[in-house]
């Protein structure tokens, strides 16, 4: 049999590939613990990540600003977004209640809606999402309806709520899921269900934990707010995979579930979370400074903290899949403020740990996307970035 120098030096660098891929194989192999009890598995995480020299760091791309290439004002009060997979920017405008679209270059396109109570109009946008067949499915708090529009904007239908729906995770083209609250003087309950188009509930994944509040009365007026750090159950919903992952934020334990309601992966890893401090307590204070006579302020200063922070108050999955949780773990240089984000792989291996200056809000297509203040005109502007891994 002869052999040829060419695939002699072919098989010598399969081999040493194979030599380099065992270290790393067997590292990734030890560092978590899993296993699968009862159809869900379990991965357990070691304290330190896969790769802690691992960094991000973001290109700015695009800045959407209130004017439009010709000077026209187009948005006044920027709030939720969400972008489709041609890049396609929606953003709701709180100033006229519709939602404007912009290209993948920020050129304004067309708006959507209006304020209002009759089809296709809104009393107050809760949410938005894109339904795979391409409508966009807009949930209303006010009206308490949802509403459906084609690609191009125009006004399809709408169902009125049957129970009160908030935030929107998994969609189809036929169902979405979402946050469904029950509400009593005394307590508050979190349900997360999917629906049909008609508000038919087809699917529960249970009850799971609104934060803990207070309440004061003064004569026919009843006022509520939430206690910081107290524990409550934290979603985000992998749409690509059809995934929900859930983090009740008082222990490091994120749950997986797949859109027929089924737990089918928890990861957990060690932590301890950091203590709630004085400059906390003071910075949570100077939020009602400017009305020191509310309601809100004095249920504020007789309020009594919990000693710990929780571990997340927000989590993002990214377009690879990569699970972002964005601790409640602050470290200051100089002037700046840093936060630990943890990043997990579609496996729930604890793969990174980077500090960043601010919370990235959105990752489709492998961009990021957030809103910033601009400090000069205190506009809300909307900033898309190239994602750059180190």
């Amino acid at each position: 049999m002869r052999i040829s120098i060419k695939s002699l030096n072919l098989c010598v660098w399969l081999a040493l590939a194979m030599l380099l891929c065992l270290p790393g194989c067997k590292k990734r192999e030890a560092a978590a613990k899993v296993e699968t009890i009862d159809g869900v598995t379990y991965v357990h995480n070691p304290a330190m990540p896969l790769h802690p020299e691992k960094t991000v760091t973001f290109e700015e791309e695009l800045t959407l600003n209130e004017k439009d290439e010709t000077g026209e004002i187009r948005l006044y009060r920027p709030g939720r977004f969400i972008v489709d997979g041609q890049g396609h920017i929606y953003i709701e405008d709180d100033s006229d209640m519709s939602i404007k679209v912009f290209d993948v270059q920020g050129r304004y396109l067309r708006s959507i809606g209006r304020k209002g109570s009759g089809p296709g109009e809104f009393g107050r946008i809760f949410d938005l999402a894109l339904l795979p067949d391409g409508r966009l499915l807009v949930t209303d708090f006010e009206t308490r309806r949802t509403s459906f529009f084609s690609p191009e904007g125009q006004f399809i239908s709408s169902f009125q709520w049957k129970k009160f729906f908030s935030q929107v995770h998994l969609v189809t083209d036929s169902s979405y899921t979402v946050n469904e609250m029950v509400a009593s003087e005394e307590t508050r309950e979190l349900w997360v269900k999917t629906i049909d188009f008609n508000g038919e509930e087809l699917v529960s994944f249970g009850k799971f934990v609104y934060p803990e509040f207070k309440i004061l009365s003064q004569g026919d007026a009843t006022f509520s707010t939430s206690v910081p750090y107290s524990p409550r159950s934290v979603f985000i919903a992998d749409q690509a995979r059809q995934l929900l992952y859930h983090c009740l934020n008082d222990k490091y334990l994120i749950e997986v579930y797949d859109a027929d309601g089924n737990l089918v992966r928890k990861i957990d890893r060690p932590y301890e979370p950091p203590p709630v401090t004085g400059e906390d307590i003071e910075d949570f204070l100077s939020r009602f400074k400017d009305r020191p006579d509310s309601p809100f302020a004095k249920m504020a200063k007789e309020m009594e903290l919990p000693k710990f922070k929780t571990v997340t108050d927000r989590m993002i999955i990214d377009s690879a899949g990569n699970l972002w949780v964005k601790t409640n773990e602050d470290r200051k240089e100089g002037e700046k403020t840093f936060t630990a984000v943890d990043i997990f792989d579609p496996e729930g291996m604890y793969d990174a740990r980077v500090w960043l200056e601010f919370t990235p809000l959105f990752f489709p297509d492998g961009k990021m996307y957030r809103m910033v203040e601009d400090e000069e005109t205190g506009f809300r502007q909307l900033k898309r970035y190239r994602v750059v891994w180190q």
